[in-house]
């Protein structure tokens, strides 16, 4: 009887442990960041910090449940979006293109007392190792608009004076009636220009340069030169330290979509925006499959990356009077757990004459509502305000209070 006592307490606590780490990784898996940071906080409460350290290493390898609309089952934590959301919670969002471990630099938070000393002592490092990298002339992909002000100016100064300097020494070589965009593609300025342009590759015709070369300098005051030069093999100087960001410039580079939503980074979302927007005008010039297809893949990769700056791109997408593009991304936005995505649907299902969207965004707000009650205030607010299917949404309201969770937010 003690052997089975002993084994029936092992086995409820290998359970518990289990169900822990898939809770944990589906809030990475969906970047819920602030269910993730209550987890931790929750773990750390009862069991201590070491606890709440390893489940977090341990997720690098989970799976979460797959979206909406992508199927049922399990699929594998993107490596970039699993990164990002680390360094998110670690208040480093912005430093992720350091050159070292993900899961390296959370072993060395083993032995901090807290989630507190922690985040100090993981902020402090991706610094060290921003201003190494800074100083060997690498500043690929650390994006100044979303560190956090807590950050040292002197670090966002180095990184923008690197950014700049790159510019401002950059020839883009042409032949041929073609620009070559290596080195173009190796700056950062460059990079958003000819991701936010849709441009696929390393060659451009001459006479499309001029648009890149114009956001380029409408953004930094500097129009980068041209030079007639036949050696289209050169190989730019710099090239990401971080091997998975350098995975992820190529695949920007050749436009891989599917690839770009595997890795999962938000650094992707400007191209993927491009790509189904143009996809998008494809399709309504040419309604075939393959262009349907084409779609579909963009969106999918959207969703993939789960990060909120997706939200204006698909209402754009929801302003269209075409239930056959609308319906789909109405769905997606449902796999984004937030009051915004929540506010964007209830906004659609009041105005929408579509049955067809009015339904998928209702199922999409219930979705929501199961990881985010805050839906529930802005549904009480669009229901105060003018609402076309207000009767629908009337409705739609009490069924989901009778499920709700505690209002704590009240």
């Amino acid at each position: 009887m003690e052997r089975l006592l002993k084994a029936s307490r092992k086995r409820v606590a290998e359970t518990e442990e289990r169900d822990k780490l898939d809770e944990i990784a589906n809030t990475i898996g969906d970047r819920r960041e602030r269910d993730l940071l209550d987890l931790l906080a929750s773990i750390e409460a009862k069991d201590g910090w070491g606890t709440a350290i390893q489940f977090l290493i341990k997720s690098a390898k989970s799976t979460y449940s797959a979206p909406i609309g992508a199927g049922s089952g399990q699929r594998r934590i993107e490596p970039l979006k699993y990164r990002e959301v680390i360094f998110a919670i670690f208040s480093s969002a912005g430093l992720e293109p350091v050159n070292c471990d993900t899961v390296a630099l959370l072993d060395e938070l083993r032995d901090e007392e807290s989630m507190v000393t922690a985040t100090r002592a993981f902020a402090a490092k991706v610094q060290d190792l921003a201003i190494e990298q800074f100083q060997s002339g690498d500043a690929f992909f650390f994006d100044l608009t979303s560190m956090s002000s807590s950050l040292p100016t002197d670090l966002i100064k180095m990184a923008e004076a690197i950014h700049k300097k790159r510019m401002h020494e950059l020839v883009i070589p042409v032949s041929r009636k073609q620009a070559h965009l290596e080195k173009l593609w190796h700056s950062e300025y460059g990079r958003i220009a000819l991701a936010e342009q849709g441009v696929k590759g390393n060659r451009l015709p001459l006479s499309d340069l001029d648009s890149v070369l114009s956001v380029i300098q409408l953004r930094t005051g500097y129009r980068p030169m041209t030079k007639d030069d036949d050696d289209s093999l050169e190989v730019p100087e710099v090239s990401p330290s971080n091997v998975e960001y350098g995975n992820l410039l190529a695949m920007m580079t050749n436009q891989d979509i599917d690839g770009l939503g595997l890795l999962g980074s938000k650094y992707s979302l400007s191209l993927l925006s491009t790509v189904l927007e143009s996809a998008i005008a494809a399709y309504q010039q040419d309604k075939s499959t393959n262009m349907f297809r084409r779609f579909i893949s963009c969106m999918s990769s959207h969703v993939q990356v789960r990060s909120l700056n997706s939200l204006a791109t698909f209402e754009r997408v929801m302003q269209l009077d075409n239930s056959r593009l609308v319906t789909p991304v109405t769905v997606a936005l449902g796999n984004f757990y937030h009051e915004s995505a929540g506010s964007v649907l209830i906004e659609l299902a009041c105005r929408t004459r579509s049955k067809e969207v009015e339904a998928a965004s209702i199922t999409s707000i219930t979705n929501i509502h199961r990881k985010c009650p805050e839906v529930e205030v802005v549904l009480d607010k669009a229901l105060a305000s003018e609402c076309r299917n207000r009767g629908r949404l009337r409705r739609f309201q009490k069924r989901i209070l009778k499920t709700s969770r505690t209002k704590y937010y009240k």
